[in-house]
């Protein structure tokens, strides 16, 4: 973890775009970017006033021009760089008595940039990078708006409003995750990977984008050989061109991470062996009161250790009754842990022997029962009839002697699983948006993507046993068509598993079973320039087929079956 987040992304941030020192720079608000146009004048200027002959006045006159056109005709002419200080006065100085001295026939005039700048420079190379110059105010402005507007759901932990500000402190390495491969992904595609941007843009994207893919590509929650060769492909180009635009040299955590690709081929996913749980439990052993008697304490710490493995163990593995005192223990025990575990909602779809955690269904309350629109009823049954198979019929269809779906349900606000929330758009907007797939369909690479309308418990009787199980009412988001497709700057970069989708709904909603869902999306909202109509980015969350920031479980069904229940591949529950 921290090879990757630590060594490698905040590493980026800080030595090539200086992102936690930019509230320091001069580049402030105050002072307006100049244009190509406008940088061309003032470059021009400044051979006027090299020219005149009134020292005096010359001086005066440099006064309104900024230090960055000065200092760059300076080094393009080769003038011999001031030996007191760097101060404007400085480059003045040396420039006014290189002309006075060699009264050169032509004076080489820099090119100007191809985007508006507050901070003028020479161009080295066809990269033009250069540090504390890559992200200026404006755009980090525009960085911390898109983090106030991009909705992520409540088990990821939020980005600070002032990132790159050193005001926020020091970020921790889950931060440093979702800040990377979330909000400067959404931010820098939208503007660096349109037709808009200039080769400078588009160079520096390239290359952060191979690093966020390799760190994505090494913290999934499954690991083959593919998947271990593709980290190790992305990383290699991160690296090359690391070295070739910044012409810096590797650090020991570059050097480490080539080495990963033989350990995820050794051991399997890294969250099996990464140093996580040791810094985790770091943090809880600073937060104890101890007696301070040293000699104790690791005995105490390990005795304790054990009991709650096999505390977990033991709840994880009985069967216990179905009544409301042992309900109660459950729901306090599962409490309990979520709580502990609230800062990571890694830690809670950690499960003993690999047996998933099943969310805990509420009790179905006949009186609480509403009707289903028919719509919604006939989604329903539609989905009901994938899921068993022509079991029921509509109630609506007296001639049918089949079972009639019963056509009214319980609303929940929301549905909580493994430390993974879902509400509605209404109640918990930024638990509402989805990614997901429809049953009996292949899983391609683009899954479809909505928000949850309604949660529903529904209670239905099914070879003479009931059958409680929850759905999803999902407003669908209406995908781009290939025309608009073939403009989504998202859409050009391979495995970063982000789409652009039109920021509206279909007519029709769309009914969802629980296994249906496959992840929570980071959603922004933007007009595209080249698209010119709303469109939603949706950002895969997954961490199993595609990935960006934390986990969704497998979705599973909501406790162990009690005496007298059952548990089908599908997570419903059925009683006797």
């Amino acid at each position: 973890m921290h090879n990757l987040f630590l060594g490698e992304l905040r590493h980026h941030c800080r030595e090539f775009w200086a992102i936690d020192i930019k509230d320091k720079s001069s580049d402030s608000k105050k002072i307006p970017a100049h244009s190509p146009q406008e940088q061309q004048v003032w470059l021009e200027t400044v051979v006027k006033l090299i020219k005149l002959d009134d020292r005096n006045s010359a001086f005066k006159k440099f006064a309104k021009v900024r230090k960055g056109y000065i200092a760059a005709v300076v080094e393009l002419n080769d003038v011999a760089l001031p030996s007191s200080g760097f101060t404007k006065r400085d480059y003045i100085e040396v420039l006014l008595d290189w002309w006075e001295r060699s009264k050169p026939k032509e004076i080489q005039i820099p090119p100007v940039f191809d985007e508006s700048t507050r901070d003028f420079h020479l161009v080295h190379d066809q990269h033009d990078i250069s540090r504390f110059r890559i992200l200026d105010q404006a755009t980090l402005a525009q960085i911390r708006a898109d983090i106030m507007a991009t909705s992520l759901p409540s088990w990821i932990g939020r980005v600070p409003k002032n990132f790159g500000s050193p005001s926020h402190g020091k970020l921790k390495a889950d931060q440093w995750c979702t800040a990377c491969q979330v909000n400067l992904l959404i931010s820098l595609v939208r503007r660096w990977g349109d037709s808009s941007a200039t080769p400078r843009q588009k160079t520096l994207l390239n290359n952060f984008l191979d690093l966020v893919r390799a760190v994505d590509l090494a913290t999934r929650r499954t690991m083959d050989e593919e998947r271990a060769e593709k980290f190790d492909r992305y990383m290699q180009s991160y690296l090359t061109s690391l070295t070739e635009i910044f012409q810096h040299n590797l650090v020991p955590n570059h050097h480490l991470s080539l080495h990963l690709y033989e350990c995820l081929i050794l051991f399997g996913p890294i969250h099996a062996w990464w140093a996580f749980p040791f810094e985790r439990y770091n943090g809880i052993i600073q937060n104890l009161n101890t007696n301070d008697k040293t000699n104790d304490m690791p005995l105490t710490f390990m005795r304790y250790f054990y009991i709650g493995a096999n505390l977990r163990w033991l709840m994880s593995t009985t069967t216990w009754p179905d009544n409301a005192p042992f309900r109660a223990m459950m729901d306090s025990y599962k409490k309990t842990f979520r709580d502990a575990a609230r800062s990571d909602p890694r830690l809670a779809s950690i499960n003993a022997f690999g047996e998933e955690t099943a969310p805990v269904l509420p009790e179905y309350s006949e009186s609480d029962a509403k009707d289903l629109p028919r719509d919604i009823y006939d989604a329903l049954l539609s989905r009901i009839t994938d899921q068993v198979g022509p079991y029921f019929s509509s109630v609506f269809n007296l001639s049918d002697r089949r079972p009639g779906l019963p056509d009214s349900a319980n609303n929940l606000r929301r549905f909580e699983h493994g430390g993974v929330r879902f509400g509605t758009q209404n109640k918990q907007k930024r638990n509402s948006f989805i990614t997901f797939h429809l049953p009996n369909t292949g899983r391609g690479e683009t899954p479809r993507a909505g928000q949850i309308r309604e949660i529903l418990l529904h209670l239905r009787v099914e070879n003479g046993r009931n059958v409680l199980q929850p759905f999803f009412v999902v407003d669908e988001y209406v995908p781009l068509s290939d025309a608009h497709a073939a403009l989504d700057p998202f859409r050009k970069f391979d495995n970063i598993n982000t789409w652009l989708f039109h920021d509206e709904f279909a007519r029709t909603p769309r009914v969802l079973a629980l296994e249906d869902i496959q992840a929570h999306f980071a959603a922004f909202v933007y007009t595209p320039t080249d698209i010119g109509r709303k469109c939603m980015v949706v950002q895969s969350l997954d961490r199993d087929s595609a990935c960006a920031a934390a986990t969704i479980p497998v979705l599973a069904m909501a406790r162990p079956p009690s005496l007298g229940t059952s548990l089908d591949p599908n997570g419903v529950v059925s009683t006797s």
